[in-house]
């Protein structure tokens, strides 16, 4: 009880943060360079959170998880509402690093950054990438779903990825929205459902891809008046 009590006043002083889903306490990424960044929070995620907690009880029917990139050719799960259970029974998708070929996440993130640093991305996907996600950049099929990807205004998951055994449970479906400001890049949010519930174009067609786009855009906003700068990669 003390602890939490202390962490409680870390977290009024804005010291701490706590993720949605997991409740990981973090040292807020506001506390400056006095600390090692990889042991802050993700300054997107700390934006992020109260917006993505107010869609989740706004009453949005499917979980979405944050992710941005942290290196080339590499994006990583900053935060999550997605809670234990039948939509994910094992794990929640926090520090989960997706597949920047396979994954709404990455299509979307590769759709709307810079020429040089989508080039910087397939560089290095095609130098340390799994041999799908190689043949995916060799043979021209990665450069075609990223224009169908920039086209449509958001990513999808490709087909049978992250079905078991990384999610245990039913097969999932993923749309991501790209987080840009001022014509950069931060990172995507994505929503998720069950295939067998629900069809991507019943999703589309429906509510909840206006609801992501709207969160995407109130992140943009926070984003853009915190005066944080965007990750920059080169070849």
């Amino acid at each position: 009880a003390t602890l939490l009590r202390i962490l409680a006043t870390l977290q009024d002083r804005n010291w701490v943060r706590r993720a949605l889903v997991e409740g990981k306490y973090q040292m807020s990424h506001s506390v400056g360079t006095i600390l090692r960044s990889h042991v802050r929070a993700h300054p997107v995620a700390e934006l992020a959170g109260p917006i993505m907690a107010e869609m989740a009880a706004q009453g949005a029917e499917w979980p979405s998880d944050l992710v941005v990139p942290i290196g080339a050719g590499v994006i990583e799960a900053v935060e999550s509402t997605r809670a234990r259970g039948p939509m994910a029974p094992m794990r929640t998708a926090y520090g989960v690093r997706p597949s920047m070929v396979l994954s709404a996440h990455g299509r979307v993130i590769l759709a709307f950054s810079s020429e040089n640093e989508t080039a910087a991305h397939l560089a290095t996907i095609a130098q340390t990438g799994t041999r799908t996600e190689r043949r995916w950049v060799s043979d021209g099929r990665l450069t075609t779903e990223v224009s169908k990807t920039r086209a449509r205004g958001f990513g999808v998951r490709e087909p049978k990825y992250w079905a078991e055994p990384f999610d245990f449970g039913p097969e999932m479906g993923a749309v991501a929205y790209p987080i840009t400001s001022q014509g950069q890049v931060f990172g995507s949010i994505s929503m998720l459902w069950p295939t067998a519930t629900l069809s991507q174009e019943a999703f589309c067609d429906g509510p909840h891809l206006g609801r992501l786009a709207e969160t995407a855009r109130a992140i943009a906003s926070a984003i853009k008046k915190s005066g944080i700068d965007a990750p920059k990669f080169a070849v």
